[in-house]
């Protein structure tokens, strides 16, 4: 039992004075720059008074978010024929004896005409409101307010359009009641000098809490810190990246007005891991490189590259192109082949062969890279100290998931991932509470989440949150928000009602969210106001609140006596008598809490078969850790819940992931050739290019003749090529006949996983038989046998008849020199 339900009747304790500061700081400002301001002007609102006193911080550890970008309040917009009440600010929030209720707030004049004289009234009505459908029919005025006026403030003419600001106080004794708590209805009116019907009006609550005759309720707020459906997120251009970046997750961000409205507060976060930015790639140990500094002030990563930086011309969480294949080369001009060995010879156009290059050093982080690391350093900082749990890497949509294909490897991985959130903040971030967007529990989901979750690091759900409305039968009390499902896990109900009254921006009068929230509570409580129950508030992924209204909001609704705030990781065990109680079946269909889903069972499948092939390649590659990290950092986005709320966005990232894959997967491919082989046996020299700006290792060539002209005598082993290069890999081939043949070349990982681009390579053998050569052979041996044969057969020559051989030499000799000198004396 809580010691803060136990105050004396008519105190205020420690924590009224605070709650009343931190809504009236708001409201008062608000009230002094609406005084007097022209129609259709914008009023700013006052949040550092809001922030600075809101509530204390509930862990020493957790540091002040940065200052939210100041959001004007909606100005106030002029009906036609009727005056605009609006309220600013309502203190104390909970009325007790002896505290009377000071009201402020606007009353606009319609444009038709000025309000003369007008009064301004506060009407109590006399409707028991003690069932929720009652607030309903109150707040939408379905219910006449004919009860007692309770307080009066005259006010000046009011021109057409013009809004003139009020403040007017209440008597807590027109206010109180029997009981010892309830929900007062009552009527903020603007009448016309000498009408008494009002002109304008405004409805709300104030809750009244005399004594303490109940069991106070549990409530845990659980909010989502997501990131919002942009692409821009994932571009290649450096600049628009950041801006997105910075527009997501920096100062003024929906995300930073989400961790400034809740700080202090007691409210878990649902942190989706890729709002801290894309993930570090691994260091050399395998481990990623924490860019947190533990200092308050902006840091710059260190070590590793930054966040996204995984290799020379990448960027952060975009996926880098590859090298063109034309370009792919070692050096410039770089022919598209290699020269045969002898034995083979190549068609014209054929080169010598090239070395592979060797990898450039790293490049430094774009400067993009490290503004997007500094901003996701900064949201660790606001995280830490906080309750926190984890989503799925990118929030993946798993409610999608489960109904069509549970056992997705890619989800499964982007659950595991969910781990990772520990590692970044440094402290617990628990990430065995799923929470599908569309918070339903169809027949077999509870099952499909435990099978989802078997196959991930995680193994078993320890909590389901759903909407209550999804897990409940029509009963006449509100159950607890602990429940259990068919299959005996733990379920977080919930309450509909209570979580959409949480203060979004943009709203003109926050102060009704505050009261509405402290009445249906009020009626919640009176439901069994001795029964200990529990209740979950929770809100939309796409949740935008502001962040002073926030922040006040959850200061006043914590400082109810009736409310006792909890960590949410509690409503997964009994507590005492407010035990789980089974879930049931509601008799009507519940609508989902989120937009039809993207996934279907075609779309999983595609983006595990483009996970596998990423991770394929990624197993060649001798920095296949941060190759995958690189890539895969943008498809993994694709299984995001927040594409329900932009599927077109979904469609453009999908299509540009597409296509980024097929031209990663592509870079690494065979050459195609045509090659002449005029021996039986000869070496193939087969192209291998590297379009990739990463060096490949441990690649196996194949190579499959279409024919069995040739035979391949042996395949190539472990083939290594640098970035951006290509190499030649010699194949011995047979030809056992002549004739054209092809050969199919391809390239596999060490386990056979066919990957890059094949190619075919045409080759017409010509050997010479070995027929030829016998022939050839017996051909000369018989013509020089039929030589030797006839020299023996034909006998002496008639130059060995010759006597003298030597004279008749020297008289054929004399008779030439004698015919030289004749010559030479006609000459």
């Amino acid at each position: 039992m809580s010691a803060r339900g136990g105050r004396r009747p008519g105190t205020r304790g420690r924590r009224g004075p605070r709650v009343a500061r931190a809504l009236s700081a708001a409201g008062v400002a608000a009230l002094a720059v609406l005084a007097g301001m022209p129609s259709g002007a914008t009023v700013p609102v006052a949040r550092s008074a809001t922030l600075a006193t809101a509530h204390p911080t509930s862990r020493a550890a957790a540091v002040p978010p940065p200052q939210a970008a100041g959001s004007a309040r909606p100005a106030v917009t002029p009906a036609t024929d009727v005056a605009v009440v609006v309220l600013g600010a309502m203190t104390p929030t909970v009325v007790r004896a002896g505290t009377d209720v000071t009201v402020s707030g606007t009353v606009t004049a319609p444009l038709t005409g000025p309000l003369s004289g007008p009064t301004l009234r506060v009407v109590r009505g006399e409707v028991t409101v003690d069932q929720r459908q009652a607030l309903d029919d109150w707040a939408a005025g379905r219910t006449r307010a004919d009860g007692p006026t309770v307080a009066t403030t005259a006010l000046p003419t009011v021109g057409a359009g013009q809004t003139r600001s009020f403040t007017t106080t209440i008597p807590w004794e027109r206010l109180s009641s029997a009981k010892p708590f309830a929900a007062v209805p009552i009527a903020v009116e603007v009448v016309q000098e000498g009408a008494k019907a009002p002109t304008g009006a405004v409805r709300t609550f104030v809750a009244w809490n005399s004594r303490k005759e109940y069991v106070p309720l549990q409530v845990a707020t659980v909010l989502p810190v997501t990131l919002d459906p942009d692409v821009d997120l994932f571009s290649r251009d450096d600049p628009t990246r950041q801006q997105a970046w910075q527009h997501a997750i920096g100062a003024g961000s929906r995300v930073n007005r989400l961790l400034s409205g809740t700080f202090g507060a007691d409210v878990t976060l649902a942190v989706d891991p890729s709002v801290l930015g894309p993930t570090p790639p691994p260091s050399a140990d395998g481990q990623g490189t924490p860019t947190t500094s533990s200092t308050g002030t902006g840091s710059t990563p260190t070590g590793s590259p930054a966040a996204g930086t995984s290799s020379p011309g990448s960027t952060p969480g975009s996926i880098p192109g590859s090298t063109p294949s034309g370009s792919a080369t070692s050096g410039a001009g770089a022919p598209p082949s290699g020269t045969p060995t002898p034995g083979a010879t190549s068609s014209p156009g054929a080169g010598t062969p090239t070395a592979p290059s060797t990898p450039t050093g790293t490049t430094a982080p774009s400067e993009a890279a490290v503004a997007i690391a500094r901003l996701g350093d900064d949201v660790v900082r606001q995280l830490q100290g906080r309750s926190v749990w984890a989503l799925p890497y990118a929030d993946a949509d798993v409610a999608a998931t489960v109904g069509t294909d549970p056992a997705n490897v890619l989800v499964r991985d982007l659950v595991t991932r969910a781990t990772t959130l520990t590692g970044r903040l440094g402290e617990p971030a628990r990430a065995d509470v799923v929470w599908p967007v569309d918070g339903l529990l169809p027949a077999g989901r509870e099952l499909g989440i435990r099978t989802l979750l078997s196959g991930t690091s995680v193994k078993k759900p320890a909590g389901i949150v759903v909407d209550a409305a999804a897990v409940t039968r029509a009963t006449a009390y509100t159950p607890t928000a602990r429940r259990v499902g068919a299959e005996g896990t733990r379920l977080l109900a919930s309450d509909t009602r209570l979580s959409a009254l949480l203060p979004k921006r943009g709203a003109v009068s926050p102060v009704l969210s505050v009261q509405r929230y402290l009445a249906e509570s009020l009626v919640l409580l009176g439901e069994r106001a001795g029964t200990p129950r529990s209740v979950l508030v929770t809100a939309r992924r796409d949740y935008d609140p502001d962040a002073a209204d926030l922040s006040a909001f959850l200061s006043a609704t914590a400082s109810a006596p009736w409310l006792r705030t909890v960590d949410a990781a509690e409503l997964l065990t009994d507590s005492g008598d407010d035990k789980a109680v089974a879930a049931t079946k509601p008799a009507a269909t519940v609508p989902s809490a989120a937009p039809r889903p993207v996934l279907n069972a075609r779309r999983l499948a595609q983006m595990a078969e483009q996970r596998d092939t990423l991770l394929s390649v990624s197993s060649v590659l001798r920095d296949g850790a941060t190759f995958a990290a690189t890539y895969r950092e943008v498809l993994d986005e694709l299984a995001s819940a927040r594409w329900r709320y932009e599927r077109g966005s979904w469609m453009t990232l999908s299509s540009s992931v597409a296509s980024d894959v097929r031209a990663a997967t592509s870079a690494i491919k065979v050459v195609s050739r045509n090659v002449n082989l005029l021996a039986e046996s000869g070496t193939l020299q087969v192209t291998i290019e590297n379009g990739l700006d990463y060096a490949v290792e441990d690649l196996r060539l194949r190579l499959t003749p279409n024919n069995p002209r040739i035979q391949v005598v042996e395949q190539p082993g472990s083939i290594a090529i640098g970035p951006a290069s290509r190499t030649n890999v010699p194949v011995p081939v047979t030809a056992v006949a002549a004739g054209s043949a092809q050969l199919r070349a391809y390239l596999t990982t060490a386990d056979g996983t066919v990957i890059g681009s094949p190619a075919v390579i045409e080759v017409s053998a010509n050997p010479l038989d070995a027929t030829i050569y016998w022939v050839g052979g017996t051909l000369v041996g018989l013509v020089l046998l039929v030589g030797v044969a006839r020299a023996v057969l034909r006998g002496t020559s008639r130059v060995d008849e010759i006597a003298d051989i030597e004279a008749v030499t020297a008289a054929h000799q004399g008779v030439g020199d004698q015919r030289g000198g004749d010559r030479r004396d006609s000459a």
